[in-house]
């Protein structure tokens, strides 16, 4: 076992034993009731998960994300706020959405070592979908990835007639209340680096593997928020 796995294996099982001495001791009737509605409240599960992501993984950038956004929600139950700012939360939380999209391109970008491709080049793609919806067939020889970016919209795009170039090539995702399909050939090695609040990035099915993509392989990286995107293999 690699040090990374043993890092997450160490980070579950110190979870598992903190939620259940929290368990216990609110059976026990230890906790005073306050106290208790506040650890076992959700947004104390969104700052450990945004803990866990910080100390034992490599997504740093979600694991800031999940201790901002559950902090701001923990903070009103536990500090007697005016209820002015209570009714502050979402619209706080579209300017820092806004700030991230903003500055997300160089974050990402250079903890994934993504270069964007050169205007016109055949073998990348950009599609960008924003209050609208597409449906793609590509069939690119020599593909290298691309952008796809989905604002209150969607795509579906299907690459299972194209092939990988040598390499690991990058797909970065945006996706903002909305997403995408994207199906790929039933060889393609995939591997799946996005970043997810409030929604998700997913894959069906295992590769068929075989020896001429040993050295192939396509990273999906990027940010989704209330949104999903799916590969989809053909």
């Amino acid at each position: 076992m690699n040090s990374s796995n043993q890092n997450r294996t160490l980070g579950i099982g110190i979870f598992i034993i903190l939620l259940g001495l929290v368990f216990l001791l609110n059976q026990l009737n230890i906790l005073p009731p306050r106290t208790a509605d506040v650890i076992l409240s959700w947004p104390i599960l969104i700052i450990v998960v945004g803990v866990y992501n910080l100390l034992f993984t490599q997504s740093r950038t979600f694991g800031f994300i999940l201790l901002i956004v559950g902090g701001f929600f923990l903070l009103p139950e536990i500090v007697d706020l005016p209820y002015n700012f209570r009714r502050s939360f979402w619209p706080i939380i579209l300017i820092l959405v806004g700030l991230f999209i903003i500055f997300k391109s160089g974050v990402i970008r250079k903890q994934q070592e993504f270069h964007p491709p050169d205007a016109g080049n055949l073998d990348y793609i950009d599609e960008v979908n924003i209050f609208s919806g597409s449906e793609k067939n590509m069939a690119i020889k020599n593909f290298r990835g691309g952008k796809i970016t989905s604002i209150f919209g969607g795509s579906e795009i299907d690459l299972s007639g194209s092939e990988l170039a040598d390499g690991n090539n990058v797909i970065e995702v945006f996706y903002m209340f909305g997403g995408s399909t994207i199906t790929v050939p039933a060889d393609w090695l995939v591997t799946n680096k996005v970043t997810s609040i409030l929604g998700g990035f997913s894959e069906k099915g295992s590769p068929v593997i075989t020896d001429a993509n040993n050295n192939k392989t396509l990273t999906i990286t990027g940010f989704v928020m209330f949104g999903g995107g799916e590969i989809k293999r053909r």
